[in-house]
């Protein structure tokens, strides 16, 4: 990195020829708050929602390159004549910024630095998945066409000779099929696998009622404290139903066509309404668990280390005598998944640059930018708007009733994610991270990677609309997992095209009735890890 790279890694996500530095770019929106507060233009309870819009301006000025625009530096000519060059995924690794972009795919390395800005499928999601082995992603998010394959072939300049994580065998016409018979249903339909407006009219009433909900729990005067509690409840479930919905959707590029769209949906239910980073989710959710799904050493939402984790999902884990009762402690501590989001985005996406066993790639000074602005919108109206501007509700009923909603809220989400993959139902597997530590490569998985999303997903509640608005259609696990770029709107009517191509496969689509039964299941999941020496179906490298 040369001395001007090292001063600023910006304009989305970083680089060279920047010259507003990190700090700089926070004096500039402090500088601006601090002047609403001296000419009292606004009241002071409202100036970190000041600073933080500021921030968001600076940001918006790096975005467009008012303050310089990265350099590239591609790979010489001669690197895409020859392609024939061999690296290891600790070099590939080092070229994960804008200024170079290299990826491997299907064992192939390519430097894709010069197709950064005119992806269609957006910057954002292709500087996410640079510097590092990205086959699972690139074919889960191409189903339907083979045209972005031709394009990648230009851009090749060697193979892959190591690996950073355990990789999944070659399809073997499961996948294949399964999305020809899903782009044939939306062919015979008409239907656009990621219209927009679907979700923007189902996701409209839940944030108005979000906004009566908080009014009556923290601002209106002369309320009962119990309904005030039920108020706090209503809006904690209000504030989950857009994140399993359209954030979702917006995550995995699933919600109208362009960028525009996954950036404004995602960031403004994500970031600036609840609180939390949509930065910090891809990274978790879209780069890890999506393609690592119930691989423990590789997927974010499994326990890290064999030890000292509360929760006991795999039989490899060292058991501890807590275990046996993680089946009654675990379901309460649900609830703070919420507010734990918001506190591991800081503590290890943005300052550690990892979530879990994925690497995160250089964050950008509009990005960290970002991070705090939204941070201090979030704490503005969530806290100091009803505490100072409304002044009702105070102290302790104010806490009080602030964590029932984030509670809620974390209920919500943690027992939407839970049932789908922690489950007597679903398959685990597992990565021998002393193989990394030792420079060894993982072994490739068994099984594919289709039809290991098969066999580590569940569904549940099939042809109930309640079951389905409810969970963001996350109880068409499968179908989401194998089409993560198809709007989960149509889920219902996909489902049954991919269980028909699951059986002539032999594959077991496993559909559970109820998300009660489903709860259950992931219940019995808790008890039996808690027994010492319990086993578990398993599949290891």
């Amino acid at each position: 990195m040369t001395a001007a790279g090292a001063v600023l890694r910006a304009s989305r996500p970083n680089g060279r020829g920047v010259w507003l530095d990190r700090r700089a770019a926070f004096a500039a929106a402090t500088a601006v708050a601090a002047a609403a507060a001296v000419t009292r233009a606004v009241p002071l309870w409202a100036i970190t929602g000041v600073w933080a819009l500021a921030a968001e301006a600076v940001a918006w000025g790096l975005d467009a390159g008012l303050f310089g625009r990265v350099k590239q530096v591609r790979s010489p000519r001669e690197a895409f004549v020859k392609a024939d060059g061999v690296f290891t995924w600790e070099q590939v690794a080092a070229h994960n910024t804008a200024e170079s972009a290299w990826i491997a795919i299907h064992g192939n390395v390519y430097d894709v630095t010069a197709f950064v800005d005119s992806h269609p499928g957006g910057r954002e999601l292709l500087l996410l998945s640079i510097g590092r082995e990205a086959t699972d992603l690139f074919v889960s998010y191409h189903p339907f066409t083979a045209k972005p394959a031709a394009v990648l072939a230009k851009y090749k300049i060697g193979t892959l000779a190591t690996l950073e994580h355990p990789v999944y065998k070659a399809d073997s016409g499961f996948y294949k099929e399964a999305a020809a018979a899903v782009a044939a249903h939306f062919e015979a339909t008409g239907k656009d696998a990621k219209n927009p407006y679907t979700g923007l009219v189902r996701m409209a009433p839940a944030y108005a009622l979000a906004l009566v909900f908080f009014y009556l729990a923290f601002c209106a005067d002369g309320l009962h404290a119990a309904a005030r509690f039920a108020a706090a409840i209503a809006f904690g479930v209000c504030q989950g139903l857009p994140l399993t919905g359209w954030m979702h959707d917006a995550s995995h590029a699933s919600i109208g066509h362009s960028e525009a769209w996954w950036w404004t949906v995602g960031r403004a239910s994500l970031d600036w309404f609840s609180g939390s980073s949509m930065l910090s989710w891809r990274n978790q959710h879209v780069i890890g668990h999506h393609v690592y799904t119930n691989v423990m050493g590789a997927d974010p939402d499994l326990p890290v280390a064999l030890s000292g984790d509360p929760r006991r999902l795999l039989p490899q884990q060292v058991w501890a005598s807590m275990y046996k009762y993680q089946h009654i402690y675990l379901p309460p501590l649900y609830g703070i998944l919420g507010l734990k989001s918001r506190v591991q985005d800081i503590a290890e996406v943005f300052s550690k640059h990892t979530n879990g066993p994925i690497r995160v790639n250089p964050i950008s000074t509009q990005d960290y930018l970002r991070q705090a602005a939204t941070k201090l919108f979030w704490l503005t109206w969530r806290v100091a708007l009803p505490l100072y501007a409304a002044g009702i509700v105070r102290g302790g009923l104010f806490a009080a009733l602030f964590f029932v909603a984030e509670f809620t809220t974390g209920y919500w989400l943690a027992f939407n994610f839970q049932v789908s993959h922690v489950s007597t139902e679903a398959d685990f597997l597992f990565a021998d991270q002393t193989k990394r530590a030792s420079k060894e490569c993982p072994a490739v998985f068994e099984d594919e990677w289709a039809a290991a999303q098969v066999r580590t997903s569940i569904d549940y509640a099939h042809g109930s609309p309640l079951a389905a608005y409810l969970s963001g259609c996350l109880n068409y696990q499968v179908v989401h997992h194998l089409f993560p770029t198809v709007s989960q709107y149509h889920y219902p009517a996909v489902a049954p095209v991919v269980i028909e191509v699951c059986k002539r496969h032999g594959l077991e689509y496993k559909v559970l009735p109820s998300f009660g039964a489903a709860i259950g299941a992931h219940v019995r999941h808790l008890k039996a890890m808690g027994v010492a020496g319990q086993p578990a179906e398993l599949k290891l490298e």
